[in-house]
């Protein structure tokens, strides 16, 4: 994998203590994805084997500067860890997927356990499991079957409390597109796929940022992903007193 926003490194020490005299103020250096096709890019994931979308070049997504992600390391300083995005990939393991028994071998929750070491760690996901029909599920937070783990909610409730055992001094936002969803979604579906994201995130007291995204071949295209980085900085500004 080629070694991610380098230039950064200079930066990095420079600004990523808000105030090295203030204990209180937390310290970031870097920060880790976990995700989909929205967060891909040719040569910017790791590991390098991840399928990417192809298409960004087509929707007018050209550099991996103009991914949300590099905007966000940009403006906050900071550098990526890691970047564990799967193209197509959906949060649970949906065997009925078609060609299910590929992309369930790299579901979120078969790779959340590889993000190396960040400071902050952001998941964005969801949009896969909705659109290829993986059923809801019930809200389950313990003792979950590989049964449950084919449904949304308990696999999304298997991930993150996973990723906060994986890492507890870590800053967890899971991000979520709220706005229309691709292939036909109907409107049910897609306020329960907000509704089951909020409820699950809150019950393990991680914040959810909600996305509208503005898309082409339903991707985020160069606004799209402006889009994202604007959203995501709105909270990180907030929550880091940037």
């Amino acid at each position: 994998m080629k070694r991610l926003l380098p230039i950064l490194a200079l930066a990095v020490l420079m600004s990523a203590c808000i105030d090295p005299n203030d204990p209180t103020e937390p310290t970031v250096s870097k920060f880790s994805i976990l995700g989909d096709s929205y967060s891909s890019f040719e040569g910017y994931v790791d590991p390098e084997t991840n399928d990417v979308w192809e298409h960004y070049e087509t929707i007018g997504v050209t550099s991996v500067e103009q991914m949300w992600w590099h905007q966000v390391a940009t403006q906050m300083g900071w550098t990526v860890e890691k970047n564990n995005s799967f193209s197509g990939s959906l949060i649970c393991n949906y065997a009925d997927f078609e060609g299910g028994s590929y992309y369930t071998r790299h579901s979120f929750i078969r790779r959340m356990d590889d993000l190396g070491n960040p400071d902050v760690i952001f998941i964005l996901g969801g949009t896969n499991d909705v659109w290829k029909d993986a059923p809801f599920g019930d809200f389950i937070y313990a003792d979950w079957t590989e049964e449950q783990l084919c449904c949304f909610r308990p696999a999304m409730a298997y991930m993150l409390d996973n990723v906060k055992r994986l890492h507890p001094d870590a800053h967890i936002y899971f991000l979520l597109e709220t706005g229309p969803c691709p292939g036909g979604i109907t409107e049910e579906t897609r306020q329960n796929l907000v509704e089951s994201a909020h409820r699950i995130a809150n019950h393990y007291s991680i914040e959810c940022i909600d996305l509208t995204i503005h898309k082409d071949w339903w991707h985020p295209d160069v606004q799209g992903q402006k889009d994202i980085a604007s959203q995501v900085l709105e909270v990180l500004e907030a929550d880091f007193n940037v």
